[in-house]
């Protein structure tokens, strides 16, 4: 029996999706016919692949088996038909990058006006998330590589760091602190305090020290969203403790007020993660090369700020 790549495709995105309808629309099919085809996968394979029932659908165990094949197959195909491409010399193909909100907020921008005028045959999709939730991602296959603080629970992933970063003090002008002062955390005495959510690399590192008495918070706030907190803290007495390369861009604002921090020493590890068996294609590795370049270029306000 040969193997049709599309049904394997079709396959999977009913997989992952845990839909035909949110299938169908990942893989730009109308719905009955992804159900065909499908319908026709389990005929050749002579076993059920799904369970149909009110509820939805239920992949079954052989499902799961043969899941696990076709998604290592695919990605081997990818692979090589990548690595093909990379022979030719050209710079083509398709990368998906998983990048932390810091990272975004800060030099990412430049690096994608800059890549895609130099790279015009390659076809770029970010994702933007949190280290936990891009290293599954990456391991599913869904990215091909993340740019992210290191995810304490997977070891699997193949893992090199670009970049150790300080994190600084961030408030607003109603604190009236010393701009660019370096700070002791553990002397503040009406410290409030703005802390990313409990999935977060940097929230684990914060909740540590706020344990050790190393930072004392006299109240403590919780928000989901990098902007959102910002934007928060410019307009109130709270402050928030950033890696410095989430700020670059806002390093002239008149509206906040930076500050390094003397202790305790906060820093945040960014890394370029992907699989063993996907190493980084040449559009990738030209990628994470150019914004390992943007990062080296972010100026440092003050001295002994690294």
């Amino acid at each position: 029996m040969s193997i049709d790549i599309r049904k394997l495709r079709y396959f999977v995105s009913v997989f992952e999706e845990g839909s035909f309808t949110r299938a169908a629309e990942r893989e730009n099919i109308v719905q009955p016919a992804l159900s065909v085809q499908i319908t026709q996968l389990e005929k050749e394979l002579t076993v059920k692949l799904f369970e149909r029932n009110s509820q939805g659908i239920q992949a079954t165990i052989a499902g799961e088996h043969y899941y696990r094949f076709c998604k290592n197959f695919l990605r081997s195909l990818e692979a090589a038909t990548q690595e093909m491409r990379d022979f030719s010399g050209s710079i083509t193909g398709l990368i998906r990058a998983g990048v932390m909100p810091s990272i975004c907020r800060g030099p990412l921008t430049p690096v994608l006006a800059r890549y895609l005028k130099n790279y015009p045959g390659v076809e770029l999709r970010i994702v933007e998330g949190y280290s936990g939730t891009l290293a599954e991602a990456v391991l599913s296959g869904g990215l091909d590589f993340a740019i992210c603080n290191p995810p304490v629970a997977q070891t699997r992933l193949t893992r090199r760091r670009l970049l150790s970063d300080r994190l600084i003090l961030i408030s607003g002008l109603n604190k009236k602190y010393l701009p660019w002062k370096s700070i002791r955390l553990d002397e503040i005495r009406d410290l409030k305090l703005v802390l990313p959510c409990s999935h977060h690399a940097q929230r684990r590192l914060m909740d540590k020290h706020i344990a050790a008495g190393n930072i004392r918070p006299i109240r403590v706030i919780e928000i989901d969203g990098l902007a959102a907190s910002i934007s928060f803290v410019q307009d109130s007495d709270w402050s928030i403790v950033l890696p410095r390369i989430a700020m670059v861009r806002d390093f002239r604002s008149n509206g906040l007020v930076f500050n390094p921090i003397s202790y305790p020493e906060l820093k945040s590890d960014i890394c370029e993660l992907h699989t063993p068996e996907c190493p980084l294609s040449v559009p990738a590795q030209k990628f994470v090369q150019m914004l390992q370049d943007e990062i080296a270029l972010i100026p440092v306000p003050i001295k002994g700020l690294r």
